[in-house]
């Protein structure tokens, strides 16, 4: 009885799929993940580009008036850019900046920046959006919170 046993091979099939198959569910879930986070963080990318666009049309626009690009309406429409759930968006300016090795500092009117030229009107987004992952294995690996962040020059 023993050597039939021994030699028996029903079964092992399904001992395979036992020991592999929480490897192969953690491996989906995390790329199901990942590939959700993506999607989210390019939705925000997309629609902070949207939000800079809208923002350097209307400065353009205003360019020779008294009037500026309103921080309340890039802010909205960064917000219609995006259909997550809890985006938080932030708008800086319209400001005068110093732009110097591709960071901007606070400038001032009628003085010059550090590299000689006159300061610019920038506006700079930032938008936020807390990712909340399928597993806890994903939470472990990545930041849960995406973000992304454009600045332009009005004029």
């Amino acid at each position: 009885m023993i050597r039939a046993l021994r030699h028996d091979r029903r079964g092992v099939a399904a001992l395979e799929l036992a020991l592999v198959a929480p490897v192969l569910l953690a491996m989906f879930g995390s790329l199901t993940d990942f590939t959700l986070a993506l999607s989210d963080r390019m939705q925000i990318a997309g629609a902070v580009a949207g939000g800079a666009q809208y923002a350097f049309n209307q400065g353009q626009l205003l360019a020779g008036s008294q009037q500026s690009v309103s921080a309340a309406d890039v802010q909205s429409k960064v917000q219609g850019g995006t259909n997550l759930p809890g985006v938080a968006v932030a708008v800086t300016g319209p400001a005068l900046y110093c732009l110097a090795n591709a960071t901007l500092t606070q400038g001032r009117a009628g003085t010059k920046c550090a590299n000689g030229d006159l300061p610019g009107t920038y506006v700079i987004i930032t938008a936020s959006y807390p990712y909340t992952p399928m597993l806890p294995l994903y939470s472990m690996m990545a930041s849960k919170t995406l973000s992304e962040t454009a600045s332009v020059r009005l004029y």
